[in-house]
């Protein structure tokens, strides 16, 4: 049975990924994003191809969670000032990726960036936060996109290492849980049930360059199998994610036009 390493982030299921060495790769992904943010109190699980998970559950209504997507922010107090009401535009420039979380999460923009204009493809690049552990860490998704080729292009077009030619970016953020799908059953590094719950997911898309906000659409966590390697906390509870397939249907108008 395979093994399992202290903690990690989700990753899809078998019908998502096309073989064991890019489960490897995501594995090596995970110990590295969790020693470069210091989280703790996780565990990484592997589950056998063989490893059946137990029935499903009947469906339910979603209910809101705090966990990683936007909130309502309260009203000022009288010592507060008012947030701004616009974007604000940042005096530097991307550097790196993770820069680009500033977009998602700040309001910020890069006006040294490209804007959405000439030519298609435009470039994008998908940041996640599914408030795993009861954070907000942002990280990209660098996979979803495989269904539209493995080539250099598309990688720049879908899922760039460097903000330089990143047209767009996309922030898809967790903003509800509901009921338990199906519990997974995983064997490394030791027999473990964790329960997969129905989610709902926010996807917004701005112009880097401008702030511009180009898409604002509610999607549900339809990818509902149990991942082959995933990430669990205390409360050994994980989250139906958007299918990679739904996630590039939704920006592909974007992209390609």
């Amino acid at each position: 049975m395979p093994a399992s390493v202290p903690w990690s982030t989700t990753a899809p299921s078998p019908t998502r990924r096309y073989n064991t060495a890019l489960i490897a790769a995501v594995t090596v992904a995970a110990v590295l994003l969790l020693a470069c943010f210091g989280l703790g109190g996780g565990f990484l699980l592997l589950r056998s191809t063989k490893t059946a998970a137990s029935s499903p559950v009947s469906e339910a209504p979603l209910s809101p969670t705090t966990g990683g997507g936007p909130t309502a922010s309260a009203e000022p107090g009288e010592s507060e000032q008012p947030a701004p009401e616009g974007p604000e535009a940042s005096a530097d420039a991307a550097k790196e990726i993770n820069d680009l979380n500033r977009v998602c999460d700040e309001n910020v923009y890069y006006p040294q960036s490209p804007k959405r204009a000439g030519k298609a493809p435009h470039p994008v690049v998908l940041l996640v936060a599914d408030g795993m552990g009861g954070g907000n860490i942002r990280y990209q998704d660098g996979t979803y996109y495989y269904s539209e080729g493995l080539s250099k292009r598309a990688e720049q077009t879908w899922a760039s290492e460097s903000p330089k030619n990143v047209q767009m970016v996309a922030c898809l953020d967790r903003v509800s849980t509901g009921s338990t799908i199906r519990r997974c059953k995983y064997d490394d590094p030791k027999p473990e049930t964790v329960t997969l719950l129905r989610a709902g997911w926010r996807l917004r898309v701005y112009e880097v360059a401008t702030g511009r906000k180009l898409l604002d659409k509610a999607l549900k966590g339809d990818d509902q199998a149990c991942p082959s390697l995933v990430m669990v906390y205390a409360d050994k509870k994980i989250y139906a994610e958007v299918s990679d397939r739904a996630a590039v249907a939704a920006l592909r108008s974007l992209v390609n036009k």
